[in-house]
């Protein structure tokens, strides 16, 4: 049975003050349905920290020394066994009376056969004060003996439009005024990819800050207590997760482009449900003003973008190229 995302807070909220919190969780659902929010909720609660402050209103925003958050890291976007090495030794830290470790494993089934072999003696020996969260659009890749040892917990799909972030919304105002104003050639899309290319900047810059942050409060807490080479290897882990983090981001962005241009062509065939239904109007007028060939090559530049961008290929060659063929 899958629940609403308050409906499922509740009665996790419910199990914590009957002091029957389970110590692992797999949440499950499809994108949008809040998997992050839930845990975001879910540590706040736990931990004491005011859910409503405005610097703690997403799930990276809660790492510290308490509270591990990885994923899928480099170009390879998988989880390796390093990364889950190093979130179980955060687990076997002292702790504050009253609060939990956490760890919060994003896109768990990305994980590699070393890395879920290793989480799962932890799941079978958890260390006290410790939660753990696993979460995952595809639980079936997982392995069973992991799936047995967690409570699975599975979120509604919405069928809201997406959510859109402060960044990716500055992103799509322009790409709004660029049809609007009717630009075009070449100039005006690389303009445009200018503005694509300044907010992934900007991300990357927040999220660097984020980890660098996280790094900092670590070595406050744990630098005494560690051997010579734990710094390095916590740096290592820190820059790989920067990245990691980066290119979820692009590549989320890159998905509104492409929802983007497939609302055009839902306009065009008169379905009522777009992804960017804040942007129909434009998107409206472009399914007005072009055939669904023609839409269909500008998908089809935005596809190769994201095809590309997972080879070696130098991300500002690509986002040029591929900006000239959907833009110009």
């Amino acid at each position: 049975m899958s629940f609403p995302l308050e409906e499922a807070y509740q009665l996790l909220s419910n199990s914590y003050q009957n002091e029957r919190l389970a110590h692992a969780y797999l949440i499950t659902g499809p994108e949008g349905s809040g998997k992050k929010e839930l845990c975001r909720q879910l540590i706040c609660l736990v931990n004491g920290i005011n859910g409503l402050d405005e610097n703690k209103q997403t799930l990276q925003s809660l790492k510290s020394g308490l509270v591990n958050v990885i994923g899928p890291e480099s170009k390879s976007r998988r989880i390796t066994v390093e990364g889950i090495r190093l979130a179980e030794r955060s687990l076997r830290m002292a702790s504050e009376k009253g609060l939990k470790k956490v760890v919060v494993i994003n896109d768990a089934d990305r994980m590699m056969a070393a890395a879920s072999n290793a989480f799962l003696k932890t799941l079978e020996e958890p260390p006290e004060n410790s939660l753990l969260f696993l979460l995952s659009a595809q639980p079936e890749q997982l392995l069973t003996t992991i799936l047995s040892r967690c409570i699975r917990v599975s979120l509604r799909g919405s069928s809201q439009a997406w959510e859109i972030s402060e960044q990716a919304r500055h992103f799509l105002d322009q790409l709004a005024r660029f049809y609007t104003e009717g630009r075009q050639g070449v100039s005006a899309a690389l303009s445009l990819m200018k503005v694509f290319s300044g907010v992934l900047s900007q991300e990357k810059a927040r999220i660097a800050k984020l980890n660098d942050d996280s790094l900092k409060q670590e070595i406050k807490m744990y630098k005494q207590t560690t051997e010579g080479d734990w710094l390095k290897r916590r740096e290592d882990y820190y820059k790989a997760v920067t990245e990691s983090e980066y290119l979820q981001f692009r590549s989320k962005l890159i998905e509104y482009l492409l929802a983007w241009f497939g609302d055009s062509m839902r306009l065009q065939n008169n379905y009522q449900r777009l992804d960017l239904p804040d942007y129909a109007q434009t998107t409206g007028q472009l399914a007005s003003s072009l055939d669904s060939t023609k839409l269909g090559k500008k998908m089809d530049a935005i596809e190769s973008l994201r095809n590309h961008l997972n080879t070696n290929v130098q991300e500002a060659l690509a986002l040029e190229s591929a900006f000239i063929q959907a833009f110009a």
